[in-house]
């Protein structure tokens, strides 16, 4: 049997070791011989393997990195020292410091990072508190790595060293479904669908920069207008990419209250906003974009989000028109006041939000890729963030915006997340905005062929109901592995097996993927557990 003590010191370490929990998909027993902090897998196999996940203290800063594989994370902690052992498997690296930090030890685990209150403090929102302490430099290597993800599969892999010790397989709820590796989640802020008052202040913008070719792509737009083809109508392009990768999107339509006025330039881009969602414009991208299937959500206007009441009425309305409930939102200009503004997005009834991004660079602001449920208080919140990762507006002035973009996705990849992309209408504009539908074409592009989930906020959001109400356990009957499971419904399993295993599956269980970790060795096959008839057991033989 593995267990995994943990003495969880405040509300954070709990929430964190639940988070685990339930991201890891792997069904532990909780136990009760450290309070709050024992999990235990694979009951019936006699012999034992520990893991120790020490506590340390969360700083007001970023204290170093820890390296671990070719992976560097940074912490807001100073790490235990571990060891000596049998082998350092991470080590902790600040100015002038360097010591491991992960050790294998005789029949276990020494782990001196407490990831579990690291990962409760920054999915509460640290990152933001300290943001002010770091340069340019420590921004860019905090906002570039998702060390919530990383830190997690680092205990992840502590398990698996554990199984490969015991000669057992791991169970885990799969990440994603159809053996997909990571996910991509397409997205839309619908603010206009026409031109308005960018005819004077894109032209102007170009003649302060010296932008000459830009200059002529106004021009240029201009006389497509004249000709009868807004630029900013590109709903028939995107559904052109999508459609190519068979995918489906979300787009968050916008019914801005606020006024503008001809004496404040700051409120001008107000004045062109959608006022209403009966406009002929919005009501016909609607239409398009329903008919593609993709999804139709709340985009929350600019000072919806201290106020409850706008993001009520403007939920109601848009489900009035499309005749169904709406699931999600994003806040216009990534507006949060946290938790406040989530706590009245569930009161509208909305299940998720994807506001949580930033607005100057790509990269994970709260150092995760993956949906959860915010810390606030004592207590996860019940709106589901999907946070945003790349927003294209800020990539107009980077030097490598493909290659910034790839390397994000790379890091999604890597930890089996969710790459948000958030890519406005009139950016398909390539008058205009030379490059920005190719960018967006070529991650789609690079994820597919790297086994992606392409799709919508929707169907994150209703997978992850679906994997959270997933209920499995584990335990080992004479020479057989035992799966429970409780579904009504197809369902997804991965199977890490012992080295040198030939498992033989009994129940509705089909193989629909396979992968070989290079470094270990160890191999993992996928499963999907039909719903069609018995899937109250799976038996797991390995010969």
């Amino acid at each position: 049997m593995i267990t995994l003590s943990y003495n969880p010191r405040n509300v954070y370490g709990r929430y964190g070791m639940d988070h685990f929990v339930r991201r890891s998909g792997i069904p532990f027993e909780r136990g009760s011989s450290v309070p709050e902090g024992y999990l235990s897998y694979a009951a019936g196999v006699e012999d034992q393997f520990r893991i120790m996940v020490r506590g340390t203290s969360i700083l007001d800063r970023v204290c170093g990195q820890v390296s671990w594989r070719d992976t560097l994370v940074s912490v807001c902690e100073i790490p235990d020292t571990t060891g000596p052992g049998e082998k350092d498997l991470a080590f902790f690296t600040a100015e002038g410091t360097n010591y491991p930090c992960i050790t294998k030890i005789a029949e276990g685990i020494d782990i001196g990072i407490d990831i579990f209150q690291e990962t409760g403090y920054l999915l509460s929102g640290h990152y933001d508190r300290i943001w002010g302490t770091l340069d340019e430099a420590g921004r860019n290597r905090v906002a570039s790595r998702p060390a919530v993800d990383t830190l997690e599969n680092l205990l992840i892999e502590s398990i698996l060293e554990g199984c490969r010790s015991l000669k057992i397989p791991l169970v885990r709820k799969s990440p994603w479904p159809d053996a997909k590796k990571f996910a991509v989640c397409l997205t839309h802020d619908v603010d206009e669908v026409r031109k308005t008052y960018q005819w004077l202040t894109r032209p102007v913008r170009c003649l302060r920069r010296g932008d000459f070719q830009g200059l002529g792509g106004q021009v240029r737009s201009l006389f497509r207008k004249i000709g009868g083809n807004d630029p900013y109508w590109t709903f028939n392009e995107i559904a052109s990419i999508e459609n190519h990768f068979d995918a489906k999107s979300t787009f968050f339509f916008l019914k801005e209250s606020g006024k503008s006025s001809v004496f404040s330039p700051h409120t001008w881009n107000l004045y062109g906003r959608c006022h209403s969602y009966k406009e002929p414009g919005v009501l016909e991208a609607i239409r398009v974009v329903s008919g593609c299937g993709s999804e139709v959500a709340v985009h929350g206007s600019f000072y919806s989000y201290t106020s409850p009441g706008l993001i009520e009425s403007e939920t109601r309305e848009l489900e009035a028109l499309i005749g169904e409930k709406v699931m999600g939102t994003r806040q216009h200009h990534l507006n949060l006041c946290v938790p406040q503004t989530w706590d009245y997005q569930r009161d509208a009834g909305l299940l998720y939000d994807s506001s949580l991004g930033f607005r100057d660079r790509p990269g994970f602001r709260w150092g995760t890729s993956y949906p959860f449920f915010p810390l606030t208080g004592d207590t996860p919140h019940a709106i589901l963030e999907i946070p945003l990762v790349i927003m294209d507006i800020i990539l107009l002035s980077r030097k490598d915006p493909v290659g910034e973009c790839l390397a994000l996705a790379g890091e999604v990849e890597r930890v089996s997340g969710v790459l948000t992309l958030l890519w406005h209408p009139p950016s398909f504009n390539d008058l205009e905005v030379p490059g920005s539908g190719e960018i967006y074409r070529k991650i789609i592009e690079w994820s597919s062929h790297r086994g992606a989930w392409v799709t919508s906020a929707k169907e994150i959001s209703l997978w992850q109901q679906r994997r959270d109400s997933l209920g499995i356990s584990f335990w080992k009957n004479g020479n057989t592995f035992v799966i429970p499971v409780n579904s009504g419904e197809n369902c997804y399993l991965s199977v890490y097996l012992p080295l040198n295993t030939n498992p033989e599956f009994s129940g509705n269980t089909v193989v629909i993927g396979k992968e070989n970790d290079p470094m270990t060795g160890t191999e993992c096959l996928h499963l999907r557990v039909q719903a069609e008839g018995d899937t109250g057991e799976i038996r797991v033989n390995l010969k």
